[in-house]
């Protein structure tokens, strides 16, 4: 019986060793509140939101931290860019009323929006871009009102007015009655 108790005791030496090996090299996963995952206190989060938000107003000119600009330097800047703006020509929308059964015919370019009233698109096989949908409205489909409409080309694209409509428009157009 010595024999057997010897093996039992080899066997349950081998497994312990083993069990004690497979332990050591699995990865345990970090336990909250350890080196490896500490907890943080509220004040340790507000302390570093604080620091980014002075950092983020140094990148933005504020605050007066280093690395930031003076109000005087951010106020010349800006007159610069308001002067360099007022130089450039900026085509504002127009109001336009359209009576029923009148006719838009476009130029490329021309960008509308159907503020009231409804109107069907004129047009080749690629109709207008409807920029606000993302999609081509083609020859008689129904305009959207508030989408802003975009000409492609200047090939006789244009609009039906079906009832008394106003468009905000920025570019050239022709209207038939």
């Amino acid at each position: 019986m010595k024999k057997r108790d010897l093996g039992y005791t080899i066997v349950i030496a081998v497994l312990a060793g083993l069990l004690l090996l497979s332990h050591l090299s699995v990865p345990v996963a970090a336990q909250p509140g350890t080196a490896s995952d500490p907890l943080v206190t509220q004040r340790y989060v507000d302390d570093l939101v604080a620091d980014l938000q002075r950092q983020i107003n140094a990148l933005q000119g504020g605050g007066g931290d280093a690395g930031g600009i003076t109000a005087a330097e951010r106020n010349a800047i800006v007159n610069e860019v308001l002067q360099d703006m007022g130089d450039s020509q900026v085509v504002p929308f127009t109001p336009l009323f359209l009576p029923a059964g009148s006719t838009l015919i476009a130029n490329a370019g021309v960008e509308f929006i159907l503020r009231s009233g409804s109107a069907t698109v004129i047009a080749g096989p690629n109709g207008l871009v409807d920029v606000t949908g993302g999609r081509d409205i083609g020859n008689g489909q129904v305009v959207s009102r508030n989408h802003l409409m975009l000409v492609p080309a200047t090939d006789g694209r244009g609009l039906n007015i079906l009832t008394d409509s106003w468009l905000m428009i920025k570019g050239g157009f022709i209207i038939a009655n």
